[in-house]
């Protein structure tokens, strides 16, 4: 009698409490399969902040000194951008939204928006090194920080990118990318040089909008230089990993061969 009982112990079915956990889990991941590789990035990025935070911290400790505060700030508005893209994105997936509320959601990420390429211009503080810190140490930092921004904004851009191209077409949404390349080099000379901030568009508009035209009409030679360099930059930049995108996407789903 005891080793029918042992035999027929691995054939037991398992609780109701535990099918009812495993069908959840399954659900879970069946639901978050489309999104997996948009996870994956989030997550990337979520890690990136995170050490780049941790170096600052370091270098805080080994310093004694608040230096490159502003990275963490900056590193906190670059962010803005993809929560905003999001947003857009949840929004477009209704219809009767998309003409409502994506051009005050499209407009809010486009005035944050060069906040996340910005941190690439904070390399210039290396001009003036700190003491008690080498400086291949601040570079990695502002490095870190930089290059988080830099893919925080390609990866907005990315779902912007992808909202325009679903509602108005592939042409429409390449347009969309060029546009926002050239007014994200117009953005980050004005926040760099002009030091004005994202929030002053929605709190000075005409202010701002009549010093913008006064410098429009007067630019100088090294505004023309900077946004357009910045401008096909940050474009190569978005082009290639797009590109490098394809090419993963070719991989794992490649074209089956003819057969003769």
């Amino acid at each position: 009698m005891n080793l029918q009982v042992f035999a027929n112990f691995g054939n037991q079915e398992p609780p109701p409490l535990a099918k009812k956990k495993d069908g959840m889990i399954r659900d879970m991941y069946t639901k978050l399969q489309p999104f997996k590789f948009r996870l994956t990035v989030f997550s990337l990025l979520c890690g990136s902040s995170l050490i780049s935070v941790a170096l600052f911290r370091i270098r805080t400790l080994l310093s004694g000194s608040e230096d490159y505060t502003f990275l963490i700030w900056n590193l906190f508005l670059a962010w803005i951008p993809l929560g905003m893209a999001y947003a857009a994105s949840s929004f477009a997936k209704k219809r009767k939204y998309l003409f409502i509320v994506m051009p005050l959601a499209a407009f809010l990420w486009l005035v944050f928006f060069p906040n996340a390429p910005y941190i690439l211009t904070d390399l210039q503080h290396l001009s003036h090194p700190r003491q008690n810190i080498p400086v291949w140490f601040d570079m990695l930092l502002i490095n870190w920080f930089a290059w988080t921004g830099l893919l925080l904004g390609v990866f907005s851009l990315f779902m912007m990118h992808d909202i325009v191209r679903r509602a108005f077409g592939r042409i429409t949404g390449w347009f969309f990318v060029l546009s926002v390349g050239l007014l994200s080099g117009l953005g980050i000379y004005i926040g760099r040089f002009l030091r004005w901030n994202s929030w002053d568009i929605l709190f000075h508009p005409l202010e701002r909008l009549n010093d913008f035209l006064y410098f429009a009409t007067h630019p100088s030679l090294q505004s023309i230089v900077f946004i357009g360099v910045f401008s096909a930059f940050f474009i190569f930049i978005y082009i290639s990993l797009y590109a490098f995108g394809l090419l993963f996407h070719e991989q794992m789903h490649p074209v089956p061969k003819e057969t003769s």
